[in-house]
């Protein structure tokens, strides 16, 4: 497991800038360091696609395994990442793979040096049946304003 582990380090640290299925959550290195874990101060737009193949043109990389990815200039950073469900399904959380993309938007940069390890007792996971759920009702009501 140690070997996987290192293995899926060492992967993230030769793609800058990007996001990788995990699959394993303990003591998983994907936290920015400290000085890069805070709110983006620029103008910061949140691109989110249906699939991975999206993921993949709008990134303009070709990663079996990526979920999320960054670009950003001196003023404004733009984070394309896979919808909640797709990142469920690999494991990960949206809140974990924005917390990780902010940091590029703060200046961390691709080798990802000080990456922080996330637990998989951390607070950052909630079983389903723990998480916030959207009213049935409110899902219905969407439903048939959608098919007007």
């Amino acid at each position: 497991m140690r070997a996987t582990a290192i293995a899926i380090a060492a992967l993230l640290l030769a793609t800058g800038g990007v996001i990788y299925a995990r699959a394993e959550t303990r003591g998983f290195m994907i936290l920015p360091p400290v000085e890069y874990d805070h709110d983006y101060e620029g103008d910061l737009t949140i691109k989110i696609v249906d699939t991975v193949d999206e993921l993949r043109i709008l990134c303009n990389l070709n990663q079996p395994q990526m979920l999320a990815c960054s670009m950003s200039n001196t003023r404004s950073c733009l984070i394309i990442m896979v919808k909640d469900e797709v990142m469920r399904q690999r494991g990960w959380t949206t809140g974990l793979l924005l917390r990780h993309e902010r940091g590029h938007c703060n200046g961390w940069g691709g080798d990802h040096i000080g990456e922080r390890p996330v637990m998989a007792n951390s607070p950052q996971w909630v079983p389903d049946n723990a998480r916030v759920q959207l009213p049935l009702d409110r899902l219905q009501r969407t439903m048939t304003f959608r098919s007007r």
